[in-house]
């Protein structure tokens, strides 16, 4: 449970520990030096920290209040035109409405679903408003986008808002003032609880055994060499007044649809029912909805996923999610720009056995959701990406996933800014012998910002390189990474596998 740290609070405390070891009176040298002696390597050091993050400050405000720009046009230029009809959405219309101007905007995103939108049409929701647990099913060559004043438009997988006392209630009090609340409704697994979006409440994990969750004896993503099932299995039932250690944490005991035997994988496979179940939440102080105005859930809904060819996202808040938000997919030509992704990723994907595993992950598995996919020319650029439970954007290549030949072209990441994610951008072509005809072709990785990463304890703790080039041999033609920042890393800053 670390408290969210904004941009603005770290940089003062990096400040603070480049400082250490310098006398804090103004002017002053270092320790030692006299008040008229000239600027040393330390202080250089923290002139040059803070204006880089002054910087920093100043590019996230700049994607956060950008304004709308697409207009209409006789010629489609994705990100900049429109060709087609505009339709508007906003939480005060109605979808009985014909969605053709401000004042007879539709209200749900089902409703925009339904709607027959054609190649060059655009859909603007209003700014301020916040749509909840839908995901988005993208048009070709559809654009989406805001309209009107104030903050972007928020698309939330979080059900409800819970910061509301009437919620909450007390469901245990123990002897030393811990209080361990319930909520009022049954939830969907959550990956994290942000509260106010300062606060990060942790999720404990329990291990479902087929009938029941046990306490669970090691880390998430464990590799199966490490995962012991019948130690697993040997032990105890979760309790949740002696699992709940920590003040602001929490357990999601998801369970109504979880089938009695093992493995169990919870997305992409079965009939797509999502379990529900208790939600338990660790907070001494008090009522949470009192103490907190927001409580948002990073539950399971993917907001938009495969994107279509030629759709273009642009000044959108996509969050409070448990897994992947922004999915491109095989989508060709897409466009994300000027938006907002950030609270994403934690739910459990998997109960594993050590043998039947998905993706890196023994034992429990929880899943992460970063920017990223596309096989052909899909364009990420001028975005605020943070607090995500994994990598914060990247391109990937697996054995069977590929445009056409197997290769990724012309996929750009450009003047992005990845801020408190578990890691930062990553380049994998998980292929173990060369293939010329699975590579990565004039792919672009240039004028991002990567802060902080892997610093929060929610996050997945594995391996949190600001920038990673891993996998197999990694065949590359005309591709460039160039002017990114990469400042402070729990793990190595820059992580190449030769």
């Amino acid at each position: 449970m670390r408290k969210r740290q904004g941009m603005s609070i770290l940089l003062g405390l990096t400040v603070v520990l480049l400082l250490s070891g310098c006398t804090a009176g103004a002017g002053a040298g270092h320790q030692g030096g006299s008040a008229g002696s000239s600027a040393g390597p330390m202080d250089e050091d923290v002139a040059a920290a803070t204006a880089l993050l002054e910087e920093a400050v100043e590019r996230r405000e700049t994607i956060l209040t950008s304004e709308t720009q697409i207009v209409w046009d006789e010629t489609l230029v994705p990100g900049e035109t429109y060709t087609g009809t505009a339709y508007y959405v906003s939480n005060k219309g109605d979808d009985g409405n014909d969605g053709l101007s401000p004042e007879t905007a539709w209200a749900t995103l089902d409703r925009v679903n339904k709607a027959a939108l054609e190649h060059g049409d655009a859909v603007f929701l209003e700014r301020g408003g916040v749509w909840r647990n839908t995901t988005v099913e993208t048009k070709e060559g559809v654009t989406y986008s805001a309209y009107g004043q104030g903050a972007k438009p928020r698309i939330c997988a979080s059900p409800e808002n819970g910061g509301d006392p009437a919620l909450w209630s007390l469901w245990w009090e123990g002897e030393n003032g811990e209080k361990i609340w319930l909520y009022h409704r049954d939830m969907p697994d959550c990956g994290a609880m942000v509260l106010n979006e300062e606060i990060v409440a942790q999720k404990v994990l329990g291990y479902w055994s087929g009938t029941e969750f046990l306490h669970y004896i090691g880390p998430a993503n464990w590799t199966p060499e490490d995962f012991d099932l019948e130690e697993q299995l040997s032990q105890a039932p979760f309790d949740v007044t002696t699992e709940l250690t920590e003040n602001l944490t929490f357990f999601s005991q998801a369970d109504s649809t979880l089938p009695d035997t093992l493995p169990i994988y919870l997305t992409g496979q079965g009939d797509g029912r999502i379990p529900m179940g208790e939600l338990y939440f660790r907070c001494d102080e008090g009522n949470p909805g009192e103490l907190y105005g927001s409580i948002e859930f990073q539950a399971q809904c993917p907001l938009f996923d495969n994107i279509a060819d030629g759709c273009v996202l642009d000044n959108l808040f996509i969050g409070f999610a448990g897994d992947g938000v922004v999915t491109v997919g095989e989508g060709d030509g897409v466009t994300i720009q000027n938006c907002e992704v950030g609270w994403v990723g934690g739910i459990i994907g998997a109960y594993n056995t050590g043998d039947a595993i998905t993706g890196y992950g023994a034992g429990i598995q929880r899943l992460a959701g970063a920017l990223g996919g596309g096989n052909h020319g899909t364009r990420y650029q001028n975005n605020y990406v943070h607090h995500m439970y994994h990598a914060g954007g990247g391109i990937e290549i697996f054995e069977e996933q590929g445009f056409e030949s197997g290769s990724v072209y012309g996929v750009q990441f450009v003047g992005n800014l990845f801020y408190q994610c578990a890691s930062g951008l990553t380049f994998f072509n998980w292929d173990e012998e060369a293939n010329p005809e699975r590579k990565f072709v004039d792919c672009l990785y240039e004028d991002n910002w990567v802060l902080f990463t892997g610093l929060e304890d929610w996050m997945d703790q594995s391996f949190s390189p600001a920038f990673t080039h891993e996998g197999g041999p990694n065949l590359q033609e005309g591709c460039a990474i160039r002017n990114n920042v990469f400042f402070v890393a729990r793990s190595t800053i820059v992580y190449i596998q030769t």
